[in-house]
């Protein structure tokens, strides 16, 4: 059963009388005022069907334990078998009273994560579902294919964008409601609540125009890829089955530290704006680490830019977004499409130039009213319109006419039984004419805002220790990101107060 409901108010209330006989310790004493600025009483309206209204003993309130997070992670706690042991156990009552706690009566390490587990509805625990064969070693071939993931295209990665355009393309035909998974829509309804909403009436954002910074960065999990034995084996490479604690895991490559790591991916969106530095979290997105991770190529692009179409379309069910900025990852005809149909939303992406310049085969002489004109002299044939790519296709006319084929000319452009082909783009292709030139100076001056992605990560994993969370499950990782990212909110809004107060 949940307790009677305690506004606000009277939390603050509470903790103002507590804190008159307190001992507050000097590292942590902002931590009271920060608290006191984000009001969670409208959890209790979220977690309502979480809870029997008439059976069970009286628990403590939702919003009490989500609040004794949050001063965990703001006080540089990971471990919430620490927090209660260590300090709302303290003697001073500090921990305790800024939690919405009396010093006597606080929750235990199980209700801590007894709530994680009913806040995101995680599934009940079984062991026997994660005893399963030993994973196999990556071998160089693997090794190497999640590497060239970044820099080529690989088969099964061509496309992908394409057909999720069409896929969204037709949802929104027959206003079909986008699937948002539970732990992902409990998690940004919160900070949507409680953090997007008040930033909004303090002017660091506007939920109405948007503009937003997307990246993705590497969690690594608390366990091992290839499992714990459960058998009795002495050899130490026996094959017998293993227990795995992390079963939503994945191993993926992070290119920017040229290692592989084995846990989550976190996608996020970060809003920005031209009239103040404030850089604020506002969408957060859980995967598998091999699904997409940073670099900057035309596999990865693909990969990069699957994820961000899904965020995006989440995301802009909740609000508008006028620019968005993403990194040359992202740069896929389908997703600038995408864009401009469903979301209304302009792009900040430079072009990928990875493979600029790359040719096989010998290049085209000229181009004479936008038909290629090859080595030889001869005009290409059209060969039809490629609406995925948005793109116009031209082939050698003597492998493709039969006038061609009549002359007895080889061609001298390509090696291959075909015949040469080249892609010409019309001036509606939204990839390489945007609608705001990339020479311009507001494109320059917008996409300088990109980089606000990775400053909000490096606060959150660094400053506030989100890489440091020793947790295995998918659900906890995102419930710790999100507890992270409402921080980041409270130390921007904390900021902003103190600056005002000194002004005055």
């Amino acid at each position: 059963m949940l307790p009677s409901l305690r506004s606000h108010d009277e939390y603050i209330e509470f903790v103002t009388e507590q804190m008159a006989s307190v001992t507050v310790p000097k590292v942590h004493q902002g931590v009271q005022s920060q608290l006191a600025l984000l009001d969670l009483t409208p959890i209790r309206v979220l977690m309502l069907d979480l809870y029997c209204p008439t059976h069970g003993r009286v628990g403590f309130a939702p919003e009490d334990l989500l609040r004794t997070y949050l001063a965990m992670i703001l006080c540089s706690v990971t471990s919430p078998s620490q927090w209660v042991r260590h300090y709302l156990s303290d003697s001073s009552g500090f921990y305790a009273t800024v939690s919405g706690f009396t010093p006597q009566q606080v929750p235990s390490v199980g209700c801590l994560y007894l709530f994680i587990a009913r806040l995101m509805q995680l599934p009940q625990f079984c062991r026997t579902k994660q005893i399963r064969r030993k994973a196999k070693r990556l071998s160089r071939g693997e090794k190497k294919r999640l590497k060239d993931d970044k820099k080529k295209v690989t088969k099964r990665h061509a496309g992908i964008v394409a057909r999720l355009t069409k896929r969204f393309m037709r949802q929104a035909d027959v206003e079909q409601q986008v699937y948002v998974p539970h732990q992902e829509a409990i998690v940004n309804a919160i900070l949507q609540c409680r953090c997007v909403g008040e930033s909004q009436r303090r002017g660091l954002l506007d939920k109405n125009h948007l503009n937003l910074a997307g990246d993705s960065t590497k969690l690594p999990v608390h366990g091992n890829r290839y499992g714990l034995k459960v058998c009795n084996c002495t050899t130490r490479e026996c094959e017998c089955k293993r227990y795995y604690n992390a079963k939503d895991a994945a191993i993926g490559y992070d290119s920017y530290r040229d290692a592989y790591v084995y846990g989550h991916s976190l996608y996020q969106l970060t809003s920005w704006s031209r009239n103040h530095t404030a850089e604020l979290p506002v969408y957060l997105m859980m995967t598998q680490a091999n699904r997409h991770d940073s670099v900057t190529a035309c596999g990865e692009r693909r990969r990069r830019a699957i994820s961000a179409s899904f965020v995006m379309n989440r995301a802009t069910q909740c609000f508008s977004v006028d620019t968005a900025c993403f990194d040359a990852a992202h740069d896929a005809t389908g997703f600038y499409q995408m864009a401009a149909q469903l979301w209304q939303t302009q792009l900040r992406i430079p072009l990928n130039t990875t493979n600029a310049g790359n040719f096989t085969q010998i290049p085209m002489a000229s181009v004479v009213d936008g038909i290629p004109i090859c080595a030889q002299g001869h005009a290409m044939y059209f060969s039809g319109y490629c609406a995925d790519r948005d793109r116009v296709k031209f082939r050698c006319p003597i492998k493709a006419t039969k006038a061609g084929q009549e002359l007895g000319e080889t061609c001298q452009c390509s090696t291959s039984s075909y015949g040469r082909v080249v892609y010409t783009h019309p001036k509606t292709n939204l990839r390489l004419y945007p609608s705001l030139p990339r020479s311009s100076d507001t494109f320059k001056a917008d996409y300088k805002h990109r980089t606000s992605a990775e400053r909000v990560f490096k606060r959150q994993k660094l400053d506030l220790l989100l890489a440091g969370v020793k947790t295995r499950c998918k659900g906890r990782h995102l419930f710790f990101a999100m507890l992270t990212a409402i921080a980041v909110h409270l130390l921007v809004w904390h900021q902003r107060d103190t600056q005002d107060a000194a002004k005055q």
